[in-house]
Parts: structure tokens; C-alpha cells; sequence
């Protein structure tokens, strides 16, 4: 490590990670180092500068910065989470005499085809192209790709494609993901930028449950949020960086949950200086721009602290993983996002006797049962018939008039056996225990089956209390995630 203490760091980290509201693990490092090297077969450009990644197919592409004229191509990395020494496919996209400071500006997949974005500082008729995996070209769109490709999800099954834009414009461009023919040009395109929002866009992604657009924009974070096919609300502006219109290399991408709260992970990059603390300039947000703290683990990057702040991300939902791309250090690092331990929710009712039953957990709720997870519901009445039941959703609605209860879980619910809580009556030394692993083995077919990563669950205690309200009053909520 280079101009830091090593106990400072660690002490950091520590501090960190247990104040952390995202956790990111990190998987593996390649050194691409070799795509620099123009006698390389695998030369991509001076520097990497866009990055793809589906969860099994990463692909990178480059930049020149050389000081003359030279290609700039694209590559599959074939041993993304092995990491160590790149391994690649063929090259392809290769594009001769890339003036210097130019190249691809961003990547995107939407199956098996492969967006590219080019920018050599003004229209070219390979602008915005789209590849197979093995390199072989499908279409291309004359324009100036300076600003990424994102693959636009649609509202509503209409209005999907290769999405992009451009300096000056302020509107999302469409092509037909297949074809390239045009959907939406620069005239008839949803309007993406709105008050307090310039148009030096370099970067766009998409909410795929959504389809709302996400964007950089003088190194701020915008979202467009969709409203149709074609329309949008007005343009937010989600984080107001220091504005850095000429500076290139401001990405982002919209980290989609299969499981608790959504992000937002990008660059906050102002200046093109070396020396630029990745864990300063790499940033985490909720969609409503609240900075997160993030819980790297024990990760540093190539050369650290040695950035110049330029990254680019690509994130999969289907196994929840990260792929950055470092621009300075010419290396691909690899992340998963981990799924959040269970949290309460809602409300507790209180008993006749003053009770305040709690949910609380042990262990870590996993698809594989790979660990041990029991529900617990304490402080309950004593000797009272209860049962947890729980469903896939949230919610929050008295249980009564005149109760003090919540009803936490929405329907439809899925109840498990009534138990007696045990303890003492008049006294809240009852308790409630389910072993859910047991339950998922014993109830195959019970509500959220399969049980899968990333299945949600909101679960509460009943228990009777015949002076109350309804005769019966509730526990607070505990909502958990089911890990791989």
C-alpha cells in the first residue's frame, strides 16, 4: 500500500463494515494490463473505458490515450471471476485512427447481443452498433456516441431497445434492438432532461422494473422517472456533484435488488488528476440520493490510492454481481452485492398486561438451507395460544377499531401451527419459535414456493388476549430475504 497505514485502513474497515447499510464482497481482480499493449491480439485501446457483464459474459472496451491516432476495439475477458491474469476471445469493433482522448464511452447487453457506444468527437456512422457474442456485427447507427448505451427495458412491454443519446440533446434515442432501425430519434424521443439539468450526458442505465432512465450528467446523477413508453416525468436531479462538463468517464449503473432497497453506484469524478481514492470517489446512493455506507470488506484496488476516478460499472440482477472497470490501473474487479440480514418493521401492539411482543431472529435465512434460521417472537402474553403467519408483502393497517395492533402482512398470508407461548399467565415471559428451514423442508408447497434466492417474506406473531380488542392482539413485522 502506497501513502497509507495499513492499522489505519484496517481500522477503517472495521468501522465500516459494521455501520455498513451495503455490503459488496469483493470476488475477484483481473489485470487486463495486457489490452494496452497494441502488439497484443488482445489490444483494446490505451486504457479500458466501458464494461459489460450478464453474469456468466463480461466484454471490455477501449480508449485511446496514446497521444496519436490509434484503434480502439472491443474483448471478452473469459475468466472474469477467476480472476488474476486476463484470458480473452478475439477482438472485434475495432475502429482505426480513434484520435487521442476518444474511444468507446460505454457497453451494454440485452441477451445475447452486445451494445457498443463510440465517440471519436463527432457523428460516426459506428456510433452505436450492436455485436454478437463472437463478434459479428448487426447493425449500426450513424450518431455520436458520447454519452454510453443502455438497454431500455419499456413501460409496460412496449418501447424497449438500445437507448442513447448525446451532447446537447435532450431527449433518449431508440433503436430496435434487433434491427437497429430507428424507434425514436433526437426529435421524438422522451424528454430526459429537466429543471436544474444540463445536457452533457455521459452515461445512462434503466431501472428494468421500472423503466425509469438514470444519467449522468455533468458528473450529477439524474433520473427520468417513465411514465410510459415514450414519456417521462420531469427530470430529478438525484445528486448534485461539482460540475464537470469536459470531464469524461462519469458512469453509473442501477443496482437492482432482488431483495431490499435498490442503488445507485457511481463515479463522482470532477477532475482527470491521478492520485483520485477510489473509496471516495466510487459512490453509493439509495434511489432518493441518500449516500450509503458501503462495507468493502478487505478490497483494494490495483495501485491504491493511485485512481484518476474514472470507472465504469455493469450490474447483473440475476446473480446480483458488479463488474468496475479501472481506468488508470487497467483491471476488472468483481463484487456481490449480499442480501441485507432480516430487519423489523410496522408496529407492536401492547397486551392487556402491557406486553410488546418482538420479532427477532437467529441465524441467516438461505435458499440452501447452507445455515441455520429461526424466527423468534418474544415478550409475549404467557400461556397464550399464538402462531406466526406471514406473507409476501408488506403492509400496515390497524387490526381494529380501538386496537393498538397492526396488521403488518398482507394478503395473502400463509399461517404456520398454533403453539402456546409458554411462561406464566399475566406475565409477558411468553415466547413463539419457528425453525424455518424445518418449515421450508416439511411445506413444499406452502405460499412463496419455490424457495429461491431473493424471495422476500414478511412474517408477524398472533396471539390471544380475550380482553383486547378482536380478543387477540399482534407483534411488530419481520421482513427477510432468502440467500443463495
Amino acid at each position: 500500500m502506497r501513502g497509507i497505514s495499513k492499522t489505519v485502513f484496517a481500522a477503517a474497515l472495521m468501522a465500516s463494515a459494521a455501520s455498513a447499510q451495503v455490503t459488496l464482497t469483493h470476488l475477484s481482480t483481473v489485470d487486463i494490463a495486457s489490452t494496452s499493449n497494441i502488439a497484443n491480439p488482445q489490444y483494446i485501446g490505451s486504457n479500458p473505458s466501458a464494461v459489460a457483464w450478464n453474469g456468466s459474459r463480461l466484454f471490455v472496451a477501449g480508449f485511446n490515450n496514446s497521444g496519436l491516432a490509434n484503434p480502439v476495439s472491443v474483448v471478452e475477458v473469459l475468466n472474469p471471476l477467476a480472476g488474476g491474469v486476463g484470458t480473452y476471445g478475439t477482438t472485434f469493433g475495432t475502429l482505426a485512427g480513434t484520435p487521442q482522448g476518444r474511444g468507446y464511452s460505454g457497453l451494454d447487453i440485452d441477451g445475447t447481443t452486445l451494445f457498443a457506444a463510440y465517440d471519436d468527437g463527432a457523428a460516426d456512422p459506428n456510433g452505436i452498433t450492436a455485436w454478437s457474442f463472437a463478434g459479428s456485427n448487426l447493425w449500426a447507427q450513424n450518431g455520436r456516441g458520447g454519452s454510453g448505451v443502455g438497454r431500455d427495458p419499456g413501460f409496460s412491454g412496449v418501447d424497449f431497445g438500445a437507448a442513447w443519446t448525446f451532447f446537447g440533446s435532450g431527449r433518449r434515442s431508440l433503436n430496435n434492438e434487433a434491427t437497429g432501425a430507428v424507434i425514436y430519434d433526437s426529435v421524438n424521443g422522451t424528454i430526459i432532461n429537466g429543471t436544474g439539468t444540463g445536457t452533457f450526458w455521459r452515461d445512462m442505465d434503466f431501472n428494468d422494473a421500472n423503466g425509469d432512465i438514470w444519467l449522468r450528467e455533468g458528473n450529477n446523477l439524474i433520473r427520468a422517472p417513465r411514465t410510459g413508453g415514450n414519456t417521462t416525468a420531469t427530470a430529478v436531479l438525484v445528486v448534485d456533484e461539482l460540475e464537470a462538463d469536459s470531464v469524461n468517464g462519469q458512469n453509473l449503473a442501477f443496482l437492482r435488488s432482488n431483495c431490499g432497497a435498490d442503488m445507485v453506484i457511481y463515479n463522482d469524478r470532477n477532475n482527470t488528476s491521478t492520485g483520485q481514492d477510489f473509496f471516495v470517489v466510487v459512490k453509493v446512493v439509495n434511489p432518493a440520493g441518500v449516500v450509503q455506507t458501503v462495507n468493502w470488506g478487505a478490497f483494494l484496488p490495483v495501485n491504491y490510492p493511485l485512481g484518476s476516478g474514472y470507472y465504469d460499472f455493469s450490474w447483473d440482477y440475476g446473480t446480483q454481481t458488479l463488474a468496475i472497470t479501472d481506468f488508470a490501473n487497467r483491471a476488472i474487479y468483481m463484487f456481490r452485492m449480499e442480501t441485507p440480514p432480516p430487519t423489523s418493521y410496522c408496529t407492536a401492539g401492547t397486551s392487556t398486561n402491557g406486553c410488546v411482543a418482538t420479532m427477532g431472529f437467529l441465524g441467516a435465512p438461505s435458499a440452501s438451507q447452507a445455515t441455520p434460521f429461526t424466527i423468534t417472537t418474544t415478550n409475549v402474553e404467557g400461556a397464550k395460544l399464538g402462531l406466526l403467519f406471514y406473507s409476501l408483502n408488506p403492509i400496515a393497517l390497524p387490526w381494529a377499531s380501538g386496537s393498538n395492533s397492526f396488521l403488518c402482512v398482507k394478503t395473502p398470508t400463509q399461517r404456520t401451527p398454533s403453539v402456546n407461548s409458554g411462561g406464566n399467565a399475566g406475565q409477558c415471559n411468553g415466547a413463539f419459535t419457528l425453525d424455518w428451514n424445518a418449515w421450508m423442508t416439511a411445506n413444499p408447497g406452502a405460499l412463496g414456493t419455490p424457495y429461491v434466492a431473493g424471495n422476500a417474506y414478511y412474517a408477524q406473531a398472533w396471539y390471544r388476549d380475550p380482553p383486547a380488542v378482536k380478543t387477540t392482539n399482534l407483534s411488530d413485522g419481520l421482513q427477510f430475504c432468502l440467500a443463495p
